[in-house]
């Protein structure tokens, strides 16, 4: 489930990285000081999404990491944890 996870936290960090920078496009192209102040406040809510999500795959790597290393500890075969 770790890894699991960890593949879906990397597609949303790369959709969310792609809809910040789509936003970031967008916020250059317009002129209208109402309308880049609401892609403004977007792109922040975006980038605080894809923070968090980044903070979360920091989170799940180590743990997984810490249950190969308790894994190798007890013996266990390394292709039973993949």
């Amino acid at each position: 489930t770790i890894q699991q996870s960890l593949s879906r936290n990397k597609l949303l960090m790369e959709a969310l990285q792609s809809q910040v920078n789509g936003l970031n496009a967008e916020y250059m192209n317009t002129d209208d000081p109402g309308q880049r102040e609401l892609i403004q406040m977007r792109v922040q809510r975006a980038t605080g999404e894809l923070q968090r999500v980044q903070q979360d795959t920091e989170k799940q790597t180590k743990a997984a990491a810490d249950l190969q290393e308790e894994a190798r500890k007890s013996g266990v075969p390394a292709g039973w944890l993949r």
